[in-house]
């Protein structure tokens, strides 16, 4: 699939990588979630705790949102057929699976690959943005907005990681650098998520322009915030004068008031279009509920579980966005059915993954929701492979 990304036709070249992308990031979430199951936790190791973090976050959520989705649905959100840069992204999904394979192994050049890959790709969804929308910035919708400031944001974040690695590696410190990574990376890492998997859930619940949607007028204050805002100050928390003791204060103004207002927007838009509930929406629901209780968790001392509530959320946002894509691909298969009781089944094992007291039950439950991902996958790949033969 991913070697036919040189199609003439560049709408079924820009699919097939987008395809390509989601794959690798559904291979990237079960080798992650994998991870977190509890027979692995029998000794675990600071090593083990960042590449579950990294794969899940840095290697599930970009690679799918700007790879995938960004090259599936960008190209129609702009009025056109085809992204700018399709070689940068082809570049970046060769450096994004190399960085897949690495990570477990070398930590610190799957991050580097991880760096250049994501590089790549932003630099493709920014020009394709810029260059070839043919709407105004007024009429671009959320996703448009969300995968603008992710991409922005990866940018930043990747070009400070990579000098982070370098320079650990340069100083052969990288035992060192694995044990302050896990902790490190909590702003960016929070950002990256939020900032597509807010966008997907706009445009899973809001399928059409609402007649002065409040959400489309909000989406570009409160992206930019959230995508870019929290890793600059982070970026200048490590090279310039933000001390560290103010990065939860900024995480606070960069995010929670942020996803708070979108909310509202997006309750009131869904109010006056009266959303229908399919198979879909129960992720988009779920994905709101872990990050309104992560929002919430802030306000007590010693119960933050905002980064969990955050990732988990993330997660159930992308699979919203992966099952309505996958309905797209596989109009034969009924799939609403199937949707909802995964998406409850995935609800339940996040709410007892970010609860300490319920964190083995959980892993069992997001164990069982692994495989359903997995047979899915399996499912893809062979209805890819029946069409391209059947053509």
């Amino acid at each position: 699939m991913t070697f036919q990304a040189f199609d003439t036709f560049p709408n079924t070249t820009s699919r097939r990588l987008g395809t390509s992308f989601i794959l690798l990031a559904l291979f990237a979430g079960v080798l992650g979630g994998s991870m977190a199951l509890p027979v692995f936790h029998i000794h675990p190791t600071a090593g083990q705790s960042l590449c579950h973090g990294v794969l899940m976050t840095f290697f599930v959520i970009c690679p799918a949102a700007l790879g995938g989705f960004g090259q599936w649905l960008l190209p129609k959100a702009l009025g056109t057929n085809k992204t700018s840069l399709p070689a940068a992204s082809l570049a970046g999904f060769g450096f994004l699976a190399c960085g897949v394979v690495l990570l477990p192994i070398f930590p610190a050049v799957g991050l580097l690959m991880w760096a250049l890959g994501v590089l790549s790709v932003a630099v493709d969804t920014v020009a394709t943005i810029l260059e070839e929308r043919r709407i105004s910035f007024r009429d671009a919708s959320p996703l448009v907005w969300s995968f603008l400031a992710t991409a922005s944001g990866a940018v930043v974040t990747a070009a400070v990681l990579a000098a982070l690695v370098t320079k650990n590696l340069y100083r052969d410190d990288v035992v060192g650098l694995n044990d302050r990574l896990v902790t490190l990376l909590h702003l960016p890492e929070t950002a990256l998520m939020l900032t597509p998997a807010l966008g997907l859930v706009a445009a899973i619940l809001l399928r059409r322009p609402v007649a002065g949607s409040l959400t489309w007028r909000v989406a570009p204050y409160v992206f930019g915030t959230i995508g870019l805002v929290g890793p600059l100050f982070w970026a200048d928390s490590l090279f310039g004068g933000t001390p560290n003791s103010m990065l939860p204060a900024i995480a606070l103004l960069s995010q929670a008031l942020p996803c708070a207002m979108l909310l509202a927007a997006l309750c009131r838009d869904m109010w006056v279009e009266r959303v229908e509930l399919d198979g879909v929406t129960p992720w988009a629901f779920g994905a709101l509920a872990l990050f309104a209780s992560g929002w919430a968790s802030m306000l007590f001392p010693g119960q933050d579980i905002a980064h969990s509530a955050a990732a988990f959320g993330s997660i159930m946002a992308l699979c919203g966005g992966f099952y309505a894509w996958l309905s797209y691909q596989l109009p034969s298969v009924s799939l609403p059915r199937v949707g909802k009781l995964h998406a409850l089944l995935t609800l339940a094992g996040s709410i007892c993954s970010v609860v300490p007291a319920f964190a083995e039950v959980g892993g069992l439950i997001m164990g069982l929701s692994l495989i359903g991902f997995a047979v899915l996958g399996v499912t893809l790949m062979k209805e890819a492979g029946r069409v391209r033969v059947s053509s």
